[in-house]
């Protein structure tokens, strides 16, 4: 992966620093939710890359964007090959020839847009940390996943098993407000994997996607 990322998600162990519980971790979530999602139908163009095992990959891609919460990913390589991804009410659909590539999960994938899609249920604590606001979910068997608010704004989301980081999203802001300048993803989960993506440019749309942009074969994954 490409030396840039490194600072950014070096693997680290521990739980999350906890300050002060908050009064409302529910009515801060529902407000997450409702600040963080479109209002609009977009465009969205960006630099990726992507590693695992066998090395990098990068290029160019395209999202496209009905809110509330409808994407349509579309990754394209330097050299032949592309994959299309379909993120839908929670449920991420995707097909291509990029072989074995492997996509964060669905809540992941939504933050990586700057969306604060938890999942279902409330969440099971609420604290501050480093001056951010962090609302906390159970994720399975020991481990719990972490979102970070600045100001309503999703910065980083991490899941932890035991108190080990396993999965993480960092994101930077620029001057969208409709799309993070850039987002760095990692999985330490075999197979280890890291995505990165890097805004473009925003447009806005006059008219909604239609619903077949939404619709792919096969290959359905859950949160």
């Amino acid at each position: 992966m490409v030396a840039t990322l490194a600072p950014l998600l070096a693997s680290c162990g521990g739980g999350a620093q906890r300050g002060a519980p908050l009064a409302d971790p529910s009515e801060l979530a529902s407000v997450a939710r409702t600040e963080s999602t479109l209002d609009s139908t977009l465009l969205v163009q960006f630099e990726w890359d992507y590693a695992d095992e066998r090395g990098p990959l990068r290029g160019e891609g395209a999202a496209r964007v009905n809110p509330p919460d409808h994407l349509r990913i579309d990754l394209f390589t330097t050299a032949e090959g592309s994959l299309a991804a379909v993120l839908v009410d929670a449920m991420l659909d995707h097909n291509g020839d990029l072989e074995g590539v492997e996509l964060p999960p669905a809540s992941f994938s939504y933050a990586m847009a700057g969306l604060f899609r938890p999942g279902p249920g409330a969440p099971t604590a609420g604290f501050e940390s480093d001056g951010l606001h962090v609302l906390e979910y159970e994720s399975g068997p020991g481990a719990t996943r972490s979102f970070y608010l600045s100001n309503g704004r999703l910065t980083r989301v991490e899941e932890r098993r035991n108190g080990r980081v396993e999965r993480r999203i960092v994101l930077t802001w620029g001057e969208s407000s409709h799309w993070p300048r850039e987002a760095s993803y990692r999985d330490d989960v075999e197979p280890r994997t890291r995505v990165r993506w890097e805004l473009l440019r925003v447009r806005p749309q006059s008219e909604p996607w239609p619903e077949p942009t939404y619709e792919l074969p096969k290959n359905r994954q859950n949160p």
